[in-house]
């Protein structure tokens, strides 16, 4: 069975992501199993409510059917979404479950799907959100669970990159704002690149192929220090070109937007 990788900024059981989701299932076969894992928000009260509107979701809009557990073995399809990415990093190491997702993107087989809270974790370092920007914790860095170097890139993960919930004040980029992943990015290991998923957007790696593609409403952007490049919606690549983003090399031959400084975010109006 062919082996995609797809990573979601974020409204990964809305309207918006209806078709790529379905894409992604019409490569699975009959009688797939599909595993949904809840552990990003396992430690919510509504936990059960989640999982059911999810399951809801991908039966209905997908026709998946999809059961809610532990572990990974053995499954086609794994879907895992939003929560709290320290705290899912914390139980996936402990149970194995990271090393399970590392091991299917080595071997390039089934669907993988992460969004939001659980796409945070793909890279080698993971932006604890939670604990920056609600607790008032100094910005870090976590260990990721680095689903990407498998696939040769060097690269953080961040979802929700063109946030604009803040209003009057700057929460793009997970809520961390342009001040605050400044200062964290000079704390990544050197020739680390930072791609930002945004909001309902999607970012499709076939496994087999090496073909990439980006989807949705916004664009993924590969950051690097003083400039950041945009791969709009629509936006169709391979591996190689990603990763001669992702290291700084010339001679790209992607259709993309490039800007030599971050742009600061729109004044709200008055």
């Amino acid at each position: 069975m062919p082996g995609l990788l797809v990573l979601m900024g974020s409204g990964e059981t809305s309207p918006t992501m209806v078709e790529i989701h379905r894409a992604a299932a019409r490569t699975l076969r009959a009688g797939a199993r599909a595993v949904l894992l809840d552990t990003p928000y396992a430690f919510q009260e509504n936990r059960a409510d989640i999982s059911a509107r999810a399951r809801g979701y991908f039966a209905r809009s997908v026709g998946l059917d999809v059961e809610v557990a532990p572990a990974i073995t053995g499954a086609d399809w794994v879907f895992s979404g939003p929560g709290s990415p320290t705290y899912a990093l914390d139980r996936w190491a402990g149970s194995g479950v990271a090393g399970d997702l590392r091991a299917r993107i080595r071997a390039r087989t089934g669907v993988t799907v992460l969004a939001s809270a659980a796409a945070c974790t793909a890279g080698l370092a993971t932006v604890p959100v939670y604990e920056i920007y609600k607790v008032g914790a100094e910005p870090h860095w976590r260990e990721g669970v680095d689903l990407l170097e498998p696939l040769g890139l060097r690269a953080v993960l961040i979802p929700h990159f063109d946030n604009a919930e803040g209003g009057t004040h700057d929460t793009r980029y997970c809520y961390l704002g342009e001040r605050r992943l400044s200062r964290m990015e000079r704390e990544l290991p050197p020739g680390t690149a930072v791609l930002g998923l945004d909001e309902h957007t999607a970012l499709i790696i076939d496994l087999e192929s090496e073909s990439v593609r980006v989807a949705g409403r916004g664009g993924l952007t590969v950051r690097r220090p003083g400039s950041l490049t945009v791969l709009p919606t629509g936006t169709t690549t391979d591996l190689g070109e990603l990763r001669s983003l992702a290291e700084g090399r010339a001679g790209t031959s992607v259709p993309l937007t490039r800007v030599r400084t971050p742009p600061r975010p729109a004044r709200p109006p008055r």
